[in-house]
């Protein structure tokens, strides 16, 4: 092979292994291929032999920031979407300014989770991304999910279940958010991996009190104007095993999973959301029903807007670039084979 050519060969797979960019959302790399599920207690039936994921991928250390939805909001403006007050969050570090026509971040609160985002301006969000952030109404209208199956009919939703199996962003499924917020690879030892009960890295739920003070912000007996001015990141000891903060807090999060794919009506979230909102003295075990605790769940409607949801990023991670190195190989082969014949 020729020095040109080898050359060529190592640029073109360090293009093919390029991951989707980062975005400022600090994503962490969840590994351990192929783990094992999860068997442990299940009062619901809903998560037993769940959690396994048999490939790498990536999600945000945090779920989306104000700053952040702040720039997709102001995507919609230039791309000619007629601006529609309704589509912000109920509660975020930001508003509306009438004399430029553009969303903008409070002084100190691009920090703030958003709170109260639909499952489907989550899926437009993904979108976005996915097209690089292009001021277009195509950039919003497919990339992840296609939001033109965003209907009803008889049987329910008729909503685009998963994304593309091309998507570079995407809202993690079921399984990839309780493998990120619960699974430790070496929860028993080097290499040995388990379940935690609790997104903290314990089976102990967290407890509750306004950062330095407590470990999580859910459960907070504020009010929410209170709890939701808590920035993320406030609790840093506060960690999944992969090293995810704010599962617990913020907002609850959405999953690309069904309660019933058969009747197609409301997805699954879990993590509990800041202040008493999804914290209920009903389980006598525990004396709390908390949806920080890996098999309490929750759902709604994906057109929802008054609820206390918010999202996180999941990412692909770079391929190899196995075809290219098969392409460079052969080369090398043929040019090896007519060298010496």
């Amino acid at each position: 092979m020729t020095k040109f050519a080898l050359i060529a060969c190592v640029a073109a797979a360090q293009i093919s292994a390029q991951a989707p960019p980062d975005y400022d959302f600090n994503f962490i790399t969840i590994g351990a291929v192929g783990n094992a599920p999860y068997m442990g207690t299940d009062v619901r039936g809903r998560v037993t032999g769940r959690g396994s994921v048999n490939y790498e991928y990536r999600i945000a250390r945090t779920e989306v920031r104000s700053d952040q939805y702040i720039e997709f909001l102001n995507g919609l403006v230039d791309a000619g979407v007629p601006v529609n007050l309704g589509v912000a969050p109920l509660h975020f570090g930001g508003g509306f300014d009438f004399d430029t026509g553009r969303w903008v971040v409070v002084p100190g609160f691009g920090d703030l989770p958003v709170i109260g985002v639909p499952w489907r301006n989550a899926a437009l969000y993904m979108n976005w991304l996915h097209n690089d952030k292009v001021p277009v109404l195509d950039s919003f209208v497919n990339g992840a999910y296609d939001i033109t199956t965003f209907d009803f009919d008889d049987n329910g939703l008729t909503d685009q279940s998963t994304r593309h199996p091309d998507a570079k962003y995407w809202i993690p499924s079921h399984d990839e958010w309780l493998k990120a917020a619960h699974y430790d690879p070496n929860k028993d030892g080097q290499g040995q991996g388990g379940w935690w009960r609790f997104n903290d890295s314990s089976d102990t739920q967290p407890t509750p009190g306004m950062p330095g003070v407590g470990e999580t912000s859910a459960g907070l007996d504020v009010s929410d104007t209170v709890a939701y001015l808590i920035p993320l990141e406030s609790y840093p000891e506060t960690q999944t095993p992969w090293g995810l903060l704010d599962t617990s807090g913020g907002g609850a999060e959405w999953t690309e999973e069904w309660t019933d794919p058969d009747n197609p009506e409301r997805r699954l979230w879990q993590g509990n959301a800041s202040g008493l909102n999804t914290w209920r003295r009903t389980d006598p075990d525990l004396s709390f029903d908390t949806k920080d605790r890996i098999d309490f769940l929750g759902s709604d409607s994906p057109t929802f807007p008054f609820g206390n949801f918010s999202f996180r990023v999941a990412s692909a991670v770079p391929a190899p670039g196995v075809g290219v190195g098969l392409m460079c190989g052969f080369g090398f082969f043929i040019h090896r084979r007519r060298r010496y014949e």
